[in-house]
């Protein structure tokens, strides 16, 4: 089963902020070029808008910009090579992408939370020619050099010590083809992979992005996210500003700041386990959320329940998204037009999705199979890994690693990870649609299913949960409330209740950390 994009019939989209202003994110250049044109075309425009109020321009980030290129190229940095950035959101941490970006260098965002291990194993193998971070951080890694950078203070050795104002690197600025970004896998299936991504990968993705949200220069996103993956760094925060839009940035993320600053925003992208937060607070509600005319989820399935409770509480309709490191955004539900409850949506423009078997032939609508895509933003390979090919196909599809299916209308529902598959007594087991179903319990928070070992049948299916404040649910009453809805198969065989799920930084839920803990569940 294949679906492409086709155009959605829709009527142009007003808020009450005004016309929207025309999409200007060019695919033949660069983030960077997009900046450098609104710093020119509205200097005086707000980019970046901090909690306390400060505000900073186009120009002002432009200029930023232009000098961390030069100081980067003062130290030595040539274009290809990768630059670490190792910086709490902030204005600098912008300041420092786009530097990066005009430098002609590949820009490496290393997660704050990183210990000095996993630091050292990105760094060992992306080799990045030095680290750029706070005043109060460190080189995390022997023999990296480290720069601070803290464009509100003239102390200290700085990254920008020395550098004229209007300073600029006298190369040419990159091409569409040159590499931009460099982001490691979140590690949730094993060792992290470096995706490589040029700067056309995200022009082409991000202006597809941008115009089916309508993304414009009115917009105000209000950015609650990290800014060390895809979502916060590239979709949440270089989409907006690259057609000409402005972020208000929540520095840390709390339900009280968030709340606070929701009326001054017009978009909020945001991950489930925040929507999760955000409903626990009753001035999360319609009057608070009146300005938002997008709110947007991914990086986590958006379970039904989750859905239907903040639409009624705020009135917000989530607009829920699919992608990945490998290959930015695939799918959304649109702006426009019919949101289905459980779909991650539609493909964008210029992109193929497709279902196959295990043996790479197309399945029937409605049919789970692995989800394969075509698109002008994947990568066209691992960094230093040309053993790992297993992911691209003869005929240039990329195997996302997910299970899933398409409806009649080409909307496309994940069930879960390929290898999250579990086969349990010769039958196929797919842990989403458990989760579904066990999640609808009452007094139910969340579901987590995967398999564990099972001395008769292969696999045994276990469910984690958690449960809502101040509920008594046992695992028996779960498993009897279950069973008219499951097949004898799908039921889990151990049910285990937890206080909270490990998650990683984005809110996903880690199951190998808890396939590993009860590894001998069916052994005791």
């Amino acid at each position: 089963m294949r679906r492409r994009w086709m155009p959605l019939q829709t009527s142009a989209h007003r808020t009450s902020t005004g016309d929207r202003r025309p999409i200007m994110i060019d695919t033949s250049g660069t983030l960077y070029d997009s900046l450098a044109r609104h710093a020119e075309n509205q200097p005086s425009a707000p980019a970046i808008v901090l909690f306390d109020g400060t505000t900073y321009d186009f120009a002002y980030l432009k200029r930023q910009a232009d000098r961390i290129a030069a100081a980067l190229r003062s130290k030595g940095v040539q274009p290809g090579d990768r630059v670490a950035v190792k910086l709490e959101k902030s204005i600098e941490a912008l300041a420092a992408l786009f530097g990066v970006f005009r430098a002609g260098a590949i820009f490496l965002p290393i997660n704050t939370q990183y210990s000095r291990r996993e630091v050292t194993d990105i760094a060992e193998d992306a080799e990045p020619r030095l680290m750029i971070g706070s005043q109060e951080g460190a080189a995390d890694v022997d023999g990296l050099p480290f720069v601070s950078l803290d464009l509100g203070s003239p102390d200290g050795e700085d990254l920008l010590e020395a550098t004229p104002l209007d300073a600029t690197p006298d190369d040419q600025p990159p091409g569409p083809s040159d590499l931009a970004a460099m982001l490691y896998t979140s590690g949730t299936t094993g060792r992290p992979k470096g995706a490589p991504l040029s700067h056309g990968n995200l022009t082409a993705n991000l202006s597809a992005l941008a115009q089916f949200w309508k993304i414009g220069a009115n917009d105000r996103v209000l950015h609650i996210l990290p800014m060390f993956h895809a979502h916060g760094l590239f979709l949440a925060a270089a989409m907006p500003l690259g057609v000409g839009g402005s972020l208000i940035l929540v520095e840390k993320f709390t339900t009280e700041a968030t709340l606070a600053k929701i009326p001054e925003a017009t978009v909020l992208m945001a991950v489930p386990a925040i929507y999760s937060r955000l409903l626990a607070d009753p001035a999360f509600n319609a009057e608070t959320c009146r300005n938002l005319r997008l709110a947007t989820s991914g990086s986590a399935p958006l379970s039904p329940e989750l859905f239907d409770a903040i639409a009624q509480r705020s009135g917000l309709n989530i607009v829920e998204r699919y992608g990945s490191t490998e290959t930015c955004i695939i799918t959304s539900n649109p702006l426009e037009g019919q949101r289905k409850v459980g779909s991650v949506g539609v493909p964008l423009p210029n992109i193929d999705v497709r279902i196959v078997d295990r043996n790479g032939r197309p399945v029937e609508q409605g049919e789970v199979g692995r989800v394969q895509i075509n698109s002008p933003a994947t990568i066209s390979g691992y960094w230093q890994r040309p053993d790992l090919t297993d992911e691209w196909t003869s005929d240039g599809y990329f195997d996302v690693g997910d299970l899933g299916k398409l409806d009649e209308d080409g909307y496309l529902y994940l069930v879960g990870r390929s290898k999250e598959l579990i086969i349990s007594g010769g039958y196929n087991v797919y842990p989403r649609e458990v989760e579904i179903v066990v999640a609808n319990l009452d007094g139910v928070r969340e579901a987590a299913v995967f398999g564990a070992p099972h001395p008769d049948f292969g696999e045994g299916v276990v469910c984690a949960v958690t449960l809502s404040s101040g509920e008594a649910v046992d695992e028996n009453e779960i498993a009897a409330a279950i069973k008219p809805d499951l097949a004898a198969y799908k039921r889990p065989k151990k049910i285990v209740i937890l206080d909270e799920f490990p998650r990683n930084a984005m809110g996903k839920i880690l199951k190998n950390d808890l396939k590993d803990r009860y590894a001998s569940i069916f052994n005791s």
